[in-house]
């Protein structure tokens, strides 16, 4: 009569090996997806716990942001309130006809030129030309637009001294760029200047 597997298993030397190898088989079926799900919450942990470390460091860093920022946007408004825009331009005009005649001179003639404009490039200069060609990758999202004003007024030299030093006191984004002197017909000590004005702004591109 045969002996039945279990008997055999039984009656079996290495039926504690037995058992262990299938005890050990078994338990690694359940426990892999139970490991995979373990190490996936661990990998998660760690890239949660990463985040919160680097939130809590811009936390740490969010008042010095806050004032660079307060910073850059009174240096903005500063350069802001010195170009002259074509907003700007019928203002800035009728503050060179109220510095003149507080400086007692006579306003002879204010000529106000169409502006001129082109793309401003990376470290740029606004009274050379534009870079050559070929520098497309150096141009920014910004326009200079560049207005003339010519202006002649007359009146002593010690006005007329005193004009200069209010509109050098302006600190506007303007350059001389043309000064004459003259004598003022037979009135004495009167003389008459012809200056020319380049004033200057930055324009953001509008997006399409």
């Amino acid at each position: 009569m045969n002996e039945s597997p279990i008997r055999k298993f039984c009656e079996s030397s290495h039926r504690k090996l037995i058992v262990v190898i299938v005890s050990t088989l078994a338990g690694l079926v359940v426990l892999i997806p139970l490991a995979d799900d373990y190490f996936d919450k661990k990998e998660s942990r760690r890239t949660l716990a990463e985040e919160l470390d680097r939130a809590r460091q811009t936390a740490k860093m969010l008042p010095d942001y806050e004032k660079r920022l307060t910073s850059l946007n009174q240096e903005l408004g500063e350069y802001e309130v010195r170009s002259v825009s074509q907003k700007s331009i019928s203002q800035y005009r009728s503050k060179l006809v109220e510095l003149i005649r507080d400086s007692d001179c006579k306003v002879r003639r204010i000529e106000v030129s169409n502006p001129t404009s082109r793309p401003w490039f990376a470290n740029d200069d606004p009274l050379k030309k534009p870079v050559a060609k070929g520098s497309e990758s150096k141009k920014t999202p910004f326009t200079l637009f560049r207005t003339s004003v010519a202006l002649t007024l007359d009146g002593t030299m010690d006005n007329i001294n005193g004009f200069l030093e209010k509109l050098h006191k302006e600190k506007t984004f303007a350059y001389p760029r043309r000064l004459e002197l003259h004598g003022a017909g037979h009135q004495g000590g009167s003389v008459a200047i012809e200056l020319e004005l380049w004033l200057f702004a930055l324009d953001r591109n509008k997006t399409t």
